[in-house]
C-alpha cells in the first residue's frame, strides 16, 4: 500500500510540475479543408479583402479551399472537424471575449486558442490608419506559415507547400510604433515619359508590361500593402509655394527673392520660386491661404508651409533676410545663375531666417486655429539646426538629410536629427535615400547601417515616414525596399536575421551564396562612403567578377528548384547591368581619350540590355527612369542610340 501511494505521490508531482501539451487547431488535412472562415454579417471592404487573401493562400499551399461565411450562417459550435477563422472583429469575436481593445491605429490581435483563430485589426476603431485586418492577416501567413513577399509578382511571391496546416495556441497584441509608415511607389510621370521615348517604347507598353510583372496567382495586396506600410498623420505636406509666382508675381515682385543681378525676377522656374522670407505682407498673404486652407479641410490635422524646391533662382539677397541668418551658423553652399553660368559662394545656413519666416506665419495660423499643425522642412541649405531662435509650438519638421553616399555626412545626419529632435515638439522622416542610384539603377545597399539608424531614429522621436521613392530596382536595390519596408513595421528586428531569412525563404538550397553576393555589394558601397567615391570606382569589374562567382555557385547550389534558378537569375540580370554601367562609367573619366569605337560598342549593348529588361523583366531595373537620368552622359563619348 506505501510503494502505491508513493507512486501516485510522484505521478501527480509529475503532473504537477510538466506543462499542459499545446492544443492546436486543424485548418487543412492531408490536402482537405477543416476549417471555415468568418466574417462579421456586414464585413467591411478590408476584412472581405483580408478574409479572401487568406483563403487563397491556403489554397495555393495546401490545395484546400475554405469557404468564407458570415457569422449569421454559423451554427454549433468549432470542433476537430470544423474550425473556425474569424477574420475581422464581430460578434463572435466578442461573445469570445477576444477584443482589439486597448490596441493603437494599426494594431493587430491574433489568437489561436483550441479550434478557434481569431485575427483582426483595429480597423474603425482607428480612422488614420484602418487596415488592421489585413496587417492581421499577412502577419500571420509570414510567421506561422513562412510566405513571404520578397519583390513584386509571382516570383518574388513565397508560398511554402504544405499538405496540412495545424496551428498550436498562441496570443499577439501588437501596435506599430509608427503611426505613418510611407514609402512611395514610383509611377508613370513625364520623367519616365522620357526614358521610354529614349528606348522606343510607350506609355501603354510600360503599363501592360508593369501590370502583367506584378500579378500574381491569388488575391493579394501589392508589395507595400503586404508589408503593413499604411497609416498617416493627417497632415498636407510638401514644397507648399510652387503657385505664388504664377498668382502674385505680377503684382507683388517685392514678394519674391532679391537676385543677384537686383531682379526679383522668377520666370525661369517659376514652379520652384524663392521668397523674400522677410516681407511681411507675403506673411500674411500665406498665413491666409493656411487658414482658409484647413477651414475647408476641417479634418485635416495640418498644412505645409515648407519652401519650394530646387529651380535656378538664388535665396533672397535683400538686407532684411541676410539679417535673419545666425551669424554663426554652419556654412552652406549656395548658388546664382542671374549673370549666366552658375555661381556657387559660401554663406551661412539659412535655417534661422527660415525658422523666422515659419514662426511669424504660425503666429498668425494660431490664433485662427490654435490647434493645427504647419509642416516645414529641414532640408538643403536649411538642413542644419537653428541656432538663434526657438520654433513655434505648431511647427512639425520634416527631416530629409541622410544617405550613405559619405560616412561623414551619416553622422553630420544623426547629429542634426537630435538637435532638430530637441528644437520641435514634433518630427518625422521624410529621407530621398530610395532615389540613390535613381539615375543608374547601381546595387547601392546600405542595410546594416539604415538598421542602426533607424532603430536611433524611432527611440529619439520621430512619428512616422515619408520615403521618396521606391524606383523599382528590384533586382540591385530589392534587398534595401525588403529591409526597410520590414523595419517599418517594426524597428527593433534584427538586419543580419531579415537578411537571412530572406535568403533562406528566398533562394533555399543557394542561401548562403546569395548572402555572400549581397554581403559582397554591401562590403563596396561602405568601401565608397568611406572613401567619399563614386560606387563605380569601387564597383570595379574585378570586385564584380568574385561576387559573380558566388552567383555561379547559387546556380549549383539550386540544383533542380526550377523557381530558385529563376530568382537568381533574376539577381544575375541585376549584377549584368552592374557590370555593364562600370564599363561604360569607366569612358567618363577622361572623355577625350576615349576609345570612342569601343565606348560605341560598351553603350550600344547597354541599350540593347536595357530594351531587353523592359520587355522580359520590367521589374528588374526600372531602366525608362534611368535612361531619362543619364543617358545625356553619353553625347560626351560622341554616342547616339542606335
Amino acid at each position: 500500500m506505501k510503494s502505491i501511494l508513493v507512486r501516485l505521490l510522484v505521478l501527480l508531482l509529475i503532473a504537477l510540475v510538466t506543462p499542459p501539451l499545446a492544443t492546436a487547431a486543424t485548418l487543412v488535412e492531408k490536402g482537405q479543408a477543416r476549417a471555415i472562415i468568418i466574417v462579421p454579417n456586414k464585413a467591411s471592404p478590408v476584412v472581405q479583402n483580408a478574409a479572401r487573401v487568406l483563403q487563397d493562400h491556403i489554397k495555393q499551399m495546401s490545395g484546400a479551399e475554405l469557404p468564407i461565411r458570415t457569422e449569421d450562417k454559423i451554427t454549433g459550435s468549432p470542433n476537430k472537424d470544423q474550425a473556425w477563422i474569424l477574420v475581422g472583429e464581430g460578434k463572435l469575436a466578442e461573445k469570445l471575449g477576444l477584443t482589439s481593445k486597448g490596441l493603437g491605429s494599426g494594431g493587430i490581435f491574433q489568437s489561436a486558442k483550441g479550434n478557434v483563430l481569431a485575427l483582426f485589426g483595429t480597423d474603425a476603431r482607428t480612422p488614420s490608419d484602418p487596415h488592421g485586418t489585413r496587417y492581421a492577416v499577412t502577419t500571420f501567413l509570414e510567421d506561422k506559415l513562412g510566405v513571404r513577399y520578397l519583390w513584386p509578382g509571382d516570383l518574388g511571391k513565397v508560398v511554402p507547400r504544405r499538405e496540412s496546416i495545424t496551428v498550436a495556441d498562441f496570443q499577439h497584441r501588437f501596435t506599430p510604433k509608427l503611426a505613418q509608415r510611407r514609402i512611395r511607389s514610383m509611377g508613370y510621370h513625364d520623367r519616365l515619359q522620357v526614358g521610354l521615348d529614349n528606348l522606343g517604347f510607350t506609355k501603354a507598353d510600360y503599363e501592360r508590361l508593369q501590370a502583367d510583372a506584378r500579378r500574381t496567382q491569388v488575391e493579394s495586396p501589392d508589395w507595400f500593402g503586404w508589408h503593413r506600410l499604411g497609416g498617416t498623420l493627417n497632415m498636407n505636406s510638401g514644397h507648399a509655394f510652387g503657385h505664388l509666382w504664377e498668382k502674385h508675381g505680377k503684382d507683388h515682385p517685392e514678394w519674391f527673392a532679391l537676385q543677384h543681378d537686383g531682379s526679383r525676377d522668377q520666370s525661369k522656374s517659376p514652379d520652384r520660386a524663392r521668397l523674400c522670407v522677410s516681407n511681411a505682407d507675403l506673411i500674411a498673404a500665406i498665413a491666409k491661404e493656411k487658414i482658409d486652407e484647413l477651414n475647408k479641410n476641417p479634418n485635416l490635422l495640418g498644412v505645409s508651409i515648407a519652401p519650394n524646391d530646387g529651380g535656378r533662382s538664388s535665396f533672397c539677397t535683400c538686407p532684411k533676410c541676410e539679417a535673419l541668418d545666425a551669424v554663426k551658423g554652419r556654412k552652406v553652399l549656395l548658388w546664382d545663375f542671374s549673370k549666366g553660368a552658375r555661381r556657387d559662394f559660401e554663406h551661412v545656413s539659412l535655417t534661422d531666417r527660415m525658422v523666422s519666416f515659419w514662426n511669424a506665419i504660425a503666429e498668425k495660423v494660431a490664433k485662427v486655429h490654435p490647434d493645427k499643425l504647419l509642416v516645414v522642412d529641414a532640408y538643403s541649405v536649411y538642413a542644419a539646426p537653428p541656432i538663434e531662435r526657438k520654433m513655434h509650438p505648431n511647427l512639425v519638421v520634416r527631416f530629409a538629410p541622410l544617405s550613405y553616399h559619405a560616412e561623414d555626412y551619416r553622422q553630420e545626419s544623426m547629429r542634426e536629427w537630435d538637435a532638430w529632435s530637441k528644437a520641435a515638439k514634433r518630427i518625422y522622416f521624410r529621407p530621398n535615400l530610395m532615389l540613390a542610384g535613381r539615375r543608374d539603377g547601381m546595387p547601392l545597399l546600405y542595410v546594416h547601417k539604415f538598421g542602426k539608424d533607424f532603430r536611433y531614429l524611432a527611440d529619439h522621436g520621430m512619428m512616422g515616414t515619408d520615403f521618396d521613392s521606391c524606383c523599382h530596382n528590384w533586382a540591385t536595390q530589392g534587398l534595401n525596399y525588403y529591409v526597410v519596408a520590414r523595419l517599418h513595421w517594426s524597428p527593433e528586428q534584427d538586419v543580419d536575421s531579415i537578411v537571412d531569412d530572406y535568403c533562406q525563404a528566398g533562394f533555399g538550397p543557394a542561401a548562403k551564396s546569395v548572402r555572400r553576393y549581397f554581403d559582397g555589394l554591401e562590403a563596396m558601397m561602405d568601401e565608397a562612403a568611406t572613401k567619399k567615391e563614386k560606387p563605380t570606382t569601387v564597383f570595379h569589374l574585378k570586385a564584380l567578377a568574385k561576387l559573380r562567382n558566388e552567383l555561379e555557385q547559387a546556380r549549383r547550389d539550386a540544383g533542380s528548384d526550377a523557381t530558385v534558378v529563376k530568382r537568381i537569375a533574376f539577381l544575375e540580370t541585376g549584377l549584368r547591368w552592374t557590370e555593364i554601367e562600370v564599363a561604360a562609367h569607366a569612358f567618363l573619366e577622361e572623355p577625350a581619350k576615349a576609345d570612342k569605337a569601343v565606348a560605341k560598342k560598351i553603350l550600344d549593348e547597354r541599350f540593347a540590355l536595357m530594351q531587353r529588361i523592359f520587355r522580359e523583366t520590367p521589374l528588374a531595373l526600372n531602366v525608362a527612369y534611368i535612361s531619362w537620368g543619364e543617358d545625356g552622359l553619353w553625347s560626351r563619348l560622341g554616342w547616339k542610340r542606335p
